[in-house]
């Protein structure tokens, strides 16, 4: 099924979406978005914020209640809160686009975090000398193509709203663009975490301490490999169109879309960078602690030595007389 005819007629997706899938994903996404805010606030993971702050849209459609989205979690939420209810009026085209503005672009908000948290993992482990790349730079870098990305991606995606066939194709095209430069960004922020991660291998030994960084820097890797596999799906799709094998088959939406995104929400909650944060902010109070204690000891040792060979003051013998 096309996504309009010649004549600029919307025709709808080419299956009925699924209800009890697309409010499995409102809650579960719901209650990640819950999970990270009292994070943000308990290690005071302020790099978390962008998960919290995306745009700010609304939506009216006669008796419908106007959305207020707030971060790319509740993007991702109200992404599918509007699934469903495309699933009540599948030949809805607006609820079509704003669910493509939605979920489309939210991932690149959850790849700022990725960056930031690569910068603070890099801080805490005082590893700056063995990254490819200065903490203070990689974010910015790495933040500026996301904002590349994300642009070109909701350029493609407004060009959709149109119901031409044609303008909707160019479209499709841009967002590909946006998707594939966003995985060029993600194979070099990859390349730099992989080298972090040989050179501190090589430098602590096979042992992973008792910061255990290692899985840590893997969950980064696991999460980043995630946003990739579902970029390159999402690629295709829109390369293909809505006529495509991937679009035509609503169990791609929620394998290569929903799916990979919540395995990335629930990783970062689960192997929260700011607890490698904390333990290394303990671990440098506990080794400042004892090497005060021992300089302390160090102190009184000389000082008892220095009494004990202190030379006595020669007694004269009295003169007779």
């Amino acid at each position: 099924m096309n996504a309009a005819t010649d004549d600029g007629r919307w025709l709808g997706l080419p299956y009925h979406p699924n209800a009890a899938a697309a409010i499995i994903f409102i809650a579960t996404f719901g209650l990640a978005t819950l999970g990270h805010i009292g994070h943000i606030f308990w290690l005071r993971a302020w790099h978390f914020i962008p998960l919290l702050i995306g745009c700010v849209s609304k939506y009216n459609d006669n008796p419908r209640p106007l959305l207020a989205l707030a971060d790319p979690l509740e993007v991702e939420t109200f992404g599918y809160y509007v699934r469903f209810w495309l699933s009540r009026s599948p030949t809805n085209f607006k609820a079509y686009v704003l669910y493509d503005l939605l979920v489309l672009p939210a991932p690149i908000f959850l790849a700022a975090t990725i960056y930031m948290s690569l910068s603070r993992i890099i801080m805490a482990l005082a590893a700056q000398d063995l990254s490819p790349v200065r903490p203070s730079r990689m974010s910015k870098w790495f933040i500026f193509g996301d904002v590349v990305c994300f642009l070109v991606q909701l350029a493609g995606v407004g060009m959709g709203v149109t119901t031409s066939r044609n303008i909707q194709e160019i479209g499709a095209k841009v967002v590909v663009v946006g998707l594939v430069f966003q995985i060029l960004v993600f194979a070099l922020f990859i390349s730099a975490a992989v080298t972090l991660y040989r050179r501190y291998k090589s430098q602590v030994g096979p042992d992973s301490g008792p910061l255990e960084w290692r899985r840590y820097l893997i969950s980064l890797l696991t999460a980043s490999g995630c946003i990739v596999i579902r970029n390159i799906v999402r690629g295709v799709e829109h390369a293909q169109g809505l006529d495509g094998s991937i679009a035509s088959h609503e169990v791609f939406v929620y394998l290569f879309d929903a799916l990979l995104m919540l395995c990335v929400v629930v990783l970062m909650l689960a192997l929260h960078p700011g607890y490698l944060q904390r333990s290394s902010q303990r671990k440098s109070a506990m080794d400042f602690e004892r090497n005060s204690i021992i300089t302390t000891e160090t102190s009184l040792m000389r000082e008892t030595t220095l009494k004990g060979h202190r030379p006595r003051p020669c007694s004269y013998p009295r003169d007779r007389d």
